[in-house]
Order: structure tokens, then sequence, then C-alpha cells
């Protein structure tokens, strides 16, 4: 520990490249052998810590990350997670794709893009339109997100986290579509997972997995982070936040219990339970026991009640103060003077808490939060998406990128529109049953050598949107039924139209 007139602490940025590229270029401690369908987890930690380190991969790198990430892309929509639960003599895309890994993967395409022309074509290889198709499966009735789909049907718990992946998700991938244009894709229901997350807010005023569960600074983030991220992808003005604003129940009483995380560690205390054989430190000082003398100031965080602080929660609580425009909560000196002096490690990285070994989850957030807080020679940190804003800049290129790919695609391909879309012949536009069971088709004869008005039917225009519906959904016709209902409407409408004026059909 520190004297109070000792220079203030500062971050061993050259420990930490060295131990991020030794996790970068060998292999993993055993201790995560267990963990090893979650690799893409781990690249995204090591990535990106050296992104915010501003430590450049090369370009053979860059390339490697790229081929790795796309090799684990499912073809029915997501990224698995590694290719540890691949069939023996398969790849990856047999395993099962899940909501954190798909949240991952699109974070380190962008990341491991340098140029202008590698930024934009950062996503090719993406199945946009299946990730979103299969990104909405996942949402349940009751607004909520499930971590994978088994059988169909979501699966994996209820909580925050799996609203803010999708959140994320969504506005990775989604961007600004005409309703009319082919590459647009059903959306999530917004309201619905705007109000689910209304409903967790505890009695403290924290979050949980349900408005009767511990409340947890870490439910807390995903929440409030899933409903910037909706906001931000809102065309409505930039400072808008309807999402935050409907979503929030009593603002107040948040701000209240992230107030309560903070405490003053007690250094002198934390050593003297170190000789005992204790390394406790949970209880925030007695007002009486507070010192004048100048002792130096460190802020810890914990993440639920009666809790010891935790590098970790340094990251969730003072992300979600910059996101809710409330920073003047905490003071961020004290709270770098924890991270710096108590759990930086001689060795670079952070651990959990006081002399506990460096790993990859802490070390990562504790360096995500210095960045936060500015300094030390890193890049700035955004607190949404919990990498340098530079790698945000580079996946709004990538999605712009994407975007325009697509729409050259449509553009080649002839378009929807007018005679071109009436003139294809022999169009095959399929579906499948609930069930699955049978596939349709649908023909579309040879129409070239008539115009459009020689159908003598007004309701082409709704039957172009069904067709259209359907080959953004990949012929789900679940996904459609407004647009075959209209069809339906103007059909009926036009019948007895034709029946008042001539007393026949035609």
């Amino acid at each position: 520990m520190s004297a109070p007139d000792a220079e203030a602490p500062k971050l061993d940025k050259a420990r930490h490249i060295k131990y991020w590229q030794r996790c970068h270029k060998s292999f993993l401690p055993t201790a995560y052998t267990g963990s090893d369908s979650t690799r893409l987890t781990f690249a995204f930690f090591i990535i990106s810590a050296l992104d915010i380190l501003s430590v450049p991969l090369t370009a053979q790198d860059r390339a490697a990350v790229r081929t790795w990430v796309l090799s684990l892309q499912h073809p029915d929509g997501g990224f698995c997670g590694s290719p540890t639960h691949a069939i023996a003599g398969e790849n990856a895309s047999k395993g099962s794709a899940n909501i954190a890994a798909t949240f991952f993967a699109l974070i380190l395409l962008g990341m491991a893009a340098e140029t202008e022309e590698e930024q934009r074509s950062a996503f090719a290889g993406v199945d946009r339109k299946a990730i979103l198709l299969w990104l909405k499966k996942l949402q349940r009735s009751d607004g909520s997100f499930g971590q994978v789909l088994w059988e169909g049907e979501p699966t994996g718990g209820r909580d925050t986290r799996h609203s803010y992946l999708a959140s994320s998700i969504r506005w990775m991938l989604r961007g600004s579509v005409e309703r009319e244009d082919e590459n647009r894709v059903e959306d999530i229901d917004v309201e619905k997972m705007t109000q689910y997350i209304r409903g967790l807010q505890t009695y403290d005023g924290g979050i949980a997995e349900s408005s009767t569960e511990e409340s947890h600074a870490g439910y807390a983030y995903c929440a409030i982070s899933a409903l910037s991220m909706l906001d931000r992808h809102s065309d409505a003005a930039a400072n808008a936040k309807g999402a935050m604003d409907s979503g929030i129940e009593d603002r107040a009483k948040l701000l209240k219990f992230l107030a309560h995380r903070q405490f003053k560690y007690m250094s002198n205390t934390e050593a003297i339970a170190s000789d005992e054989g204790s390394t406790e430190n949970y209880l925030e000082a007695k007002l009486g026991d507070l010192s004048l003398d100048g002792e130096r100031a460190y802020t810890g965080f914990n993440g639920r009640w009666n809790k010891k602080a935790d590098t970790c929660y340094t990251w969730w609580a003072c992300s979600m103060f910059r996101l809710l425009d409330a920073d003047y909560v905490y003071d961020a000196v004290p709270t770098g003077n924890y991270l710096l002096d108590i759990t930086q490690h001689i060795i670079g990285g952070f651990g959990k808490a006081v002399g506990e070994p460096p790993d990859i989850y802490h070390s990562y957030l504790g360096l995500a939060t210095v960045g936060l807080i500015g300094g030390h020679d890193l890049k700035e940190v955004d607190a949404g998406l919990c990498c340098s804003t530079d790698a945000v800049r580079k996946i709004e290129m990538a999605r712009e990128g994407m975007l325009e790919a697509l729409k050259k695609q449509s553009e080649q391909r002839g378009g929807w529109g007018g005679e071109e879309f009436w003139g294809k012949a022999a169009e095959m536009i399929k579906w499948k049953t609930p069930s699955n069971v049978a596939v349709f088709e649908l023909t579309i004869g040879n129409s070239r050598s008539k115009s459009k008005s020689q159908f003598y039917d007004p309701c082409q225009e709704a039957a172009q949107r069904s067709y259209k519906c359907l080959y953004r959904n990949n012929g789900d016709k679940a996904m459609c039924g407004e647009y075959f209902q209209a069809y339906r409407d103007c059909k009926s409408a036009w019948l007895e139209k034709r029946r008042k004026e001539r007393g026949t059909l035609w």
C-alpha cells in the first residue's frame, strides 16, 4: 500500500501489454480448459484488451481472426462458442449457436479490421439475414431472450445478459433499412423487451432476474445497457432516450442502489486480516473510524449487499453511471486508486481482489474501467459495448459496408420493382409448415410477355409485399401473416366490387 503523499498509482502499461500478448500467443493455463466451449469469449477479451492498449494486430493475425471466427458461424444463424463440441470430422457449425458467442464474434470481426477497406468489408461472410431471424426466434412471448434454440424453442434462462446481447447484436447488424427493401428482416419485439426489463426492478432499486430475486449490479448493467443499445439504434434524435425512460421504473432508486455499491476500502484492515489468515473486506468503515490524517482513499465496489470489493464490479457500476449520465455519483480518483494500487498485478492484468492472481475476465474489466475513467494512455472505452470507441466506429463502418453490398446485390438481381418482379420466370418461393414436415412451392409463371396492367388485378402490389416478406424470412409464413391478410382483404374487396359492377367475375 502506498503512503498518502506518494506519487499517484499508475497503470503499468508495458506489463499489461506483455500479459495480454502472452495470452494471445501461448496456451492459457489449465484452469481455462473447462471453459473451452466459450473460446470466442476469451478471444474477445484478449483482442479487445490489446486494442484498448493500442497494440495493433499484424495483417496475418487479423486474417487468422477473421478466418477462425467465420468458421464458427452456424448455417441456421448465429455463431458457436468454439469448435469443441463439433462432431468428429465435421466443422463447428454442427454445434449450437448461442447468443453470447454471436455478440463476441461480431465485435471481433470489427476489431480485426485496420484499413478503411477492411473495415467496410469486416462483416463480409456474415449471414445477416439468418442471424436476425435466429435472434427473433430467441425472444419469448414475455419479451425475454433465451441463450440457444433447442428444437426450435428458446432455452437458457431469462436473465438480462441475454437481453443485452440481443439488443447489441440487433444494433450491430440491423441498420436503417426501408420497410419495402428486400434486405429488411422482421424485427424483435422491442416494446415487449423494454417492458420485460422494466418489470425486473426490485424493492431496493436494483435489478435481478426477476423482481422477487436478489438484485445484482451485473444484471443491472445488462438491463441498462440493453435499453441504451435500443436507443442507440433508434432513428430519433441523438439525445432521445425512449427505451431508457420507459424501461426503468424508478431511476432514482436505481441510482441509490448503485451508489451503495461503493465503499471506502480499508487497506490497513485488509493487511491485518491477511496476517490473520483472512482476506475478507466486506464492510464500510464506521463514521467514527474514518481517518482525517490523509491516508490515500480507495473506493471498492461490490455487486450485492454485504459482499467484498471485486475488480469486475468497478466496471458494472461505473459504466452504468456513464450510461445513466450520472458520473457525479462516484469519484473516479479513489476508484482508480483501488484498481491500480490494490488489484493491479505485478505481472500485468488485474486480480479479482487484493493478493489474487490475474485472470482474463477480471483483467479485461479492470482495464476497461481504467479506459472508461480516462487517462493512462489507453483508448477511450464505450460503456455500452465494453470495447474501445474505435472498435465501435469500425463496427458501424462494417454494418454500413454490409448494407451497401446487399443493396448492390439486389440491384444486380434486378430488384423487386414493377415488371422485373412479375417478369421473373419460374421464381420459386418456399416455406415450411409450422411442423416442419412438408415443404410447399409456389411458382410464378413466366409473365414477361404481359404488362402489369394486363393481369386485371389491383392487388398485385399486396401480393408482391407477401412474396418479399417470404424472401426476407426464409419462407417462414408465420412471419408474414399481416401481408397475406392484406392481400386477402384486397382480393375480397376487389371481387365484391366486380360482382356489383358487372354481375360476374370478369
